[in-house]
């Protein structure tokens, strides 16, 4: 790859971690979500809060995924976005954003994680114990399995105004040529 490739490359992965972080460092406060008393927390210390999201276009067969990962104090310390081809539907995206999210938090090394969805179809099916025979039945109990093996891990559903980073950033993922990893855990590539 051309040096002055790669070095637009990560300009652009820079520019998006900034963004993320400018926008959820808006969003560490508590806040209220409309018409409840549901309040967004900061994690509490050693844990990091996983947000994910996945955003679909039926007509294309696309998606955009995120995962955001933030530390006790709301500081970013991870971002992953990307778009996936041949995906047939909505819960299928969701499933592929929470996989991968999990796949990051192994990568990274994180052992004490929150993860957050909003697609309460999904966290039930994923919390539940037992076999899943649904299409995607497959993915769902490779997750199980992954928290499981990961006793300090948890998901919960949130509703999508405590999401919205995270869609925000789904939103935008569908459009991108390829994914794209930053955080304050993970080295860029050298000059």
């Amino acid at each position: 790859m051309h040096p002055g490739i790669l070095a637009r490359q990560v300009q652009d992965e820079l520019s998006l971690y900034k963004e993320t972080n400018k926008i959820s460092s808006k969003s560490t406060t508590n806040y209220i979500e409309r018409g409840s008393n549901l309040k967004w927390k900061l994690p509490a210390w050693p844990y990091v809060r996983v947000n994910f999201d996945a955003a679909f276009q039926k007509e294309e067969g696309r998606m955009g995924l995120s995962a955001i990962v933030r530390d006790s104090i709301g500081n970013v310390q991870a971002v992953v976005t990307g778009p996936k081809d041949h995906i047939s539907s909505a819960a299928q995206a969701e499933s592929v954003a929470l996989l991968r999210a999990m796949d990051l938090c192994i990568e990274l090394g994180f052992n004490q994680v929150c993860f957050e969805g909003d697609v309460k179809a999904i966290v039930d099916a994923v919390n539940t114990k037992g076999e899943d025979n649904s299409w995607i039945g497959q993915m769902i109990e490779d997750m199980q399995l992954l928290l499981r093996m990961n006793q300090a891990w948890s998901l919960r559903f949130v509703q999508r105004t405590v999401n919205r980073v995270a869609h925000m950033t789904a939103k935008l993922a569908i459009t991108d040529s390829c994914e794209k990893c930053l955080g304050s855990r993970m080295a860029l590539p050298r000059s």
